[in-house]
């Protein structure tokens, strides 16, 4: 860890070398909706009261990846997700919610994978 930089291989190195073998294979962002927010080592966990049809709905409504660099300068990147051509929505899916939140993901994605 130079620089006391966290660096986690599913994150960056398999991306990067999925890339490199096709780069018109991979997307240009992640498909996982991480919150950043907070401002710490790890992404903020969802519990079970955060796991609400609005925060779903939120997520999967984002249609640009925006990524602040980690230099002093914190500069804020935007770029619109594209899919096949067309701007599309970015997240597939989000992560990290702790297991008391399954019961609400449940309840709330019985058979869809779209919030309407």
């Amino acid at each position: 860890m130079e620089g006391h930089v966290n660096c986690y291989a599913d994150e960056h190195y398999l991306p990067t070398l999925f890339y490199m073998v096709n780069p018109s294979g991979i997307a240009n962002w992640s498909v996982t909706h991480v919150d950043w927010s907070e401002g710490k080592w790890h992404p903020k966990s969802y519990r079970a009261k955060d796991v609400t049809r609005e925060l779903l709905k939120n997520i999967t409504s984002i249609e640009a990846s925006i990524h602040v660099t980690s230099d002093e300068k914190k500069t804020v990147m935007e770029k619109p997700c594209i899919w096949n051509g067309r701007r599309r929505p970015c997240y597939l899916f989000a992560r990290k919610f702790y297991p008391e939140a399954l019961d609400n993901l449940m309840h709330l994605f019985p058979n869809y994978t779209v919030i309407h």
